[in-house]
């Protein structure tokens, strides 16, 4: 007996109408035309024999009706994919595996690894790219990207990765005229030099260390860790900074931490990937990998 189920090419075009709350964006993501995304979705609400879409201003958003379907197919619809990956694959573990991540984390604590991997997996070639923040796993064709966060991203399988402490941090020439030892409270005579991904790195720390009167917010914002390592290095003024991206730097002396010893953030790096795609060869291959002691013993602090 046939099953009453709709077509996937229809399915497909819900779920990415859905998706992006546009029939336009869905159809650039499935390389089809607009008109031809509509008429899937008025085909699929003919045979449900329900209306899926509501338009509200410039955007379709789900029905009641539409929002429940999708949360009972999306299921099928990953562990389809993910099926289809794994016969493709042909169940073995090789293949190109593309991993994203940040810059500073990625070149200081994740590459210097990958020899390692590379010696038990062969087979598998990995391609390394810079991101920071949630990628598009699928338009970028990501299978893993390291995330900081709280592990609580849906969708996503998390693999914990390395925790993070945070410590203020300038050039020597600083606090060169200063008649004493620097403390925390000599923080309120510079500029604090703030990392854009770490809007409020400042205000907690400060917070944490009992220094509340001390303007966290405000200062010159800087898009990575290591351009700001550089301007502080360089005199501008104090930066804060997570210990494993400047261990090179205060050894040679170019950097010192004289105002405080550093504050553990209450979040984490993690190791993240569809959870539709989990059972994949070389996404299992991978985060067992992480998994090992002696891998996750060199990145946890």
């Amino acid at each position: 007996m046939s099953r009453r189920i709709p077509s996937l090419k229809a399915l497909s075009c819900f779920e990415q109408t859905a998706r992006f709350g546009s029939a336009s964006r869905a159809a650039e993501e499935l390389y089809l035309t607009q008109s031809a995304i509509s008429r899937q979705i008025q085909g699929l609400e003919d045979w449900l024999g329900c209306k899926l879409f509501n338009r509200e201003k410039q955007r379709l958003v789900l029905t009641p009706e539409g929002e429940n379907y999708l949360q009972s197919i999306r299921p099928a619809l990953d562990h389809l994919e993910s099926a289809t990956l794994t016969l493709l694959s042909g169940g073995s573990e090789s293949g190109v595996l593309t991993v994203a991540a940040p810059p500073t984390f990625g070149s200081r604590c994740l590459i210097p690894l990958l020899p390692a991997f590379r010696a038990q997996f062969p087979d598998i070639v990995i391609n390394f790219i810079s991101r920071i923040g949630m990628p598009d796993f699928d338009r970028e064709q990501i299978d893993i990207a390291v995330l900081f966060g709280d592990s609580q991203w849906s969708g996503l399988d998390a693999h914990i990765l390395h925790g993070e402490e945070m410590v203020p941090i300038c050039g020597p020439q600083l606090t060169s005229k200063l008649d004493h030892t620097p403390t925390t409270d000599d923080l309120r005579h510079f500029p604090l030099l703030h990392i854009a991904t770490r809007p409020r790195g400042w205000a907690d720390w400060l917070a944490a260390s009992g220094f509340n009167d001390i303007d966290g917010e405000n200062g010159p914002k800087f898009e990575h860790f290591t351009m700001a390592m550089q301007a502080a290095a360089a005199g501008l003024g104090v930066a804060l900074l997570p210990t494993f991206a400047i261990e090179d730097e205060l050894k040679n002396g170019r950097i010192i931490a004289p105002f405080g010893p550093p504050q553990a953030s209450p979040f984490h790096y993690y190791a993240t990937s569809p959870a539709s795609r989990s059972r994949l060869p070389k996404i299992r291959a991978f985060m067992g990998w992480l998994d090992q002691l002696e891998v996750t013993a060199k990145l946890k602090p």
